[in-house]
């Protein structure tokens, strides 16, 4: 794409890629992810169940339809967390973060090229994930420090608190 900055013409080059959906999962047990293998790492990484809409396909309708291709579980109600563009430096693809509780579980219908393993999360581990970096990918990363968030958890000097230890005064 031609651009011209303060007088400076140049292409700029970026990537056209297909929205994606993802989805935080909560079940009693916790939050459900997926683990899997990303050529790009050349390791497996722990993600929110996500996907690339399909065209046409309504980011809801794309939400629920990767949480039961990749876990099983089919999702009630979905809400709406955030959109947000997570490179705008590459693409201009949007993300469609998603929430929805007790999902009920099923079978699963991975794409041919997918090898996942479920993975049931309890609360209280999900901030060592983010501190430790085990949920590293811009979209589980940003959906988790939203789940957090939304229980009261604050991150203070490099931990995640619930927020009403760090609102007790000192004994």
């Amino acid at each position: 794409m031609p651009v011209t900055v303060r007088g400076t013409h140049y292409i700029h080059e970026y990537l056209i890629l297909p929205d994606v959906c993802a989805v935080i999962a909560e079940i009693p047990e916790g939050v459900i992810l997926v683990e899997q293998f990303r050529p790009a790492l050349g390791r497996k990484i722990l993600e929110l169940p996500a996907g690339r809409l399909r065209r046409g396909e309504d980011p809801v309708q794309g939400a629920r339809r990767e949480l039961q291709e990749e876990t099983g579980y089919q999702a009630g109600d979905m809400r709406l967390l955030s959109r947000f563009y997570p490179s705008v430096g590459l693409s201009r693809h949007k993300v469609h973060l998603y929430y929805t509780v007790n999902p009920v579980p099923g079978p699963t219908h991975w794409d041919a090229t997918e090898e996942i393993e479920v993975k049931i999360i309890p609360v209280s581990e999900v901030p060592n994930l983010l501190i430790e970096g085990r949920a590293a990918d811009a979209k589980t990363h940003l959906g988790l420090v939203y789940f957090l968030n939304a229980r009261g958890w604050l991150l203070q000097r490099g931990r995640w608190r619930p927020a009403q230890e760090i609102a007790k005064p000192p004994q």
